[in-house]
């Protein structure tokens, strides 16, 4: 599947620019009536380890403010934040998350600017690949806070059910927290808890807006296949390609997923789909699609899939099998001409090793009443080849039917004896007492 982490990896350090200003200016509003303030002196050192930062000396930005004692609470946990934000920036993940934590843990930061921050410490974890030390943080964030008319909020302590979501009118804090159960449901997804990816996603999907998003979807349906949920999961591709019908990925994994649960039918029609689509089968998909034409009772399709599957090969030994697959649907199609012609196709390509093609089609010949023909074929030197005693018999008694059928009794009868030789049976006993009798009659 798509590994989403690796999408939100190769953004991380867009994500700490970005984010860089709004975190450092955060302290002016808040979800407080009357949120707290930076002491003078404090808001100044900030300033200054910022313009240090920007021009980026982030080891001296770090020293000014690892030299701070502030004297007041909040201004000690405003700058533990903004130290956590340079050590990031430093790719020093370990002092980040620490100082970063000082300052949650706190409590005295504004609800906006605690959220914002637990969730950096949650995304750092989650970018070091710390899985279970990142899912309480998100688990904190979706489920401690909520929305309220469009105020972030903490869920009151005692209120069993917590406060219900109320989706802000421009959607910007919901789209967060739809982004926070998509993280929740990657950080299950590399831990391999299915259960806890599909629960995850299910909760995306009810905050989610903008429609079937295939990242959250391919989630899903791998949860749902190592679960062995295969409906469930045929419903989600069959979401997922209403988003990417050009990808042949899904159309292969649902066609294997429709034949897993014995939907052959639901097969056919999702690999035809696929090949009007414009998308480019396999050769194995290919056989498949034919291999499913003929259980539908539409052989002459099976092989006119596997002609056009030859004539795209240019290896002569896969050449070789799809025209003989092919004259066995041309056979099953009764039509007879075309799997003669199919079965020459696949002696000429075979040359040297041709026993195995020759006695169908000459069986074929027989009973198309071309016995001359047929005659060529049996009396050929490579069709005995490797055959049982059993299987010569079988091979002289189709020439006794075709001498048989051209008059000609005494050579009917000599293979007849020949086939007793090799393998006595009541069908060569019948032959030669019956053509001794038509012999005597015409004599």
């Amino acid at each position: 599947m798509i590994h989403s982490l690796t999408i939100y990896k190769a953004n991380v350090s867009k994500l700490k620019s970005t984010l860089l200003f709004a975190f450092m200016c955060l302290y002016a509003s808040s979800a407080y009536a009357n949120p707290p303030q930076l002491t003078q002196f404090i808001a100044g050192k900030i300033q200054a380890a910022q313009a240090l930062q920007q021009e980026e000396r982030y080891s001296d930005a770090i020293e000014l403010l690892t030299e701070l004692s502030p004297r007041q609470a909040y201004d000690k946990a405003f700058v533990q934040r903004v130290l956590g934000i340079f050590h990031w920036q430093q790719e020093n993940t370990q002092q980040a998350v620490k100082y970063l934590s000082l300052a949650v843990e706190s409590q005295l930061l504004p609800t906006k600017q605690t959220w914002v921050t637990q969730r950096m410490i949650a995304d750092i974890l989650l970018s070091e690949q710390k899985y279970r030390r990142a899912l309480p943080h998100y688990y904190v964030l979706v489920n401690e806070y909520v929305l309220s008319d469009g105020v972030l909020g903490k869920v009151a302590a005692g209120n069993e059910n917590g406060a219900k979501r109320k989706q802000n009118k421009s959607d910007i804090k919901v789209t967060e927290f739809t982004e926070l159960w998509l993280r929740i449901a990657q950080t299950h997804y590399q831990l391999r808890e299915w259960d806890q990816v599909l629960s995850a996603v299910s909760s995306y999907e009810k905050l989610n807006t903008q429609g079937d998003q295939v990242q959250a979807l391919n989630l899903q349906l791998t949860a749902q296949s190592q679960l062995q949920r295969w409906p469930a999961a045929i419903d989600t591709l069959d979401r997922i390609i209403a988003v990417e019908p050009d990808k042949l990925l899904w159309w292969q994994q649902l066609a294997g997923l429709q034949l897993r649960v014995s939907q052959p039918q639901a097969a056919l029609t999702t690999l035809i789909l696929a090949q009007r689509q414009g998308l480019e089968l396999s050769t194995a998909e290919r056989r498949t699609l034919a291999q499913l034409y003929a259980q539908q009772g539409i052989p002459e399709q099976a092989a006119r899939e596997l002609g056009l599957l030859a004539q795209d090969s240019t290896d002569n030994n896969e050449r070789e099998k799809l025209f003989a697959e092919q004259a066995q649907y041309w056979q099953m199609a009764k039509e007879w001409d075309l799997a003669i012609n199919a079965w020459r196709d696949v002696i000429r390509l075979a040359k040297n090793n041709t026993a195995e093609y020759r006695w169908p089609l000459a069986q074929l010949l027989l009973q198309q009443g071309q016995y001359e023909s047929a005659l060529l074929e049996l009396n050929h030197q490579q069709i005995k080849q490797d055959k049982s005693k059993k299987d010569q018999a079988a091979i002289e008694l189709a020439k006794v039917r075709a001498y048989y059928k051209l008059e000609q009794f005494d050579r009917a009868i000599s293979h007849a004896k020949l086939a007793q030789h090799l393998a006595p049976s009541a069908s060569a006993k019948g032959w030669l007492k019956y053509l001794q009798q038509v012999r005597q009659i015409n004599s």
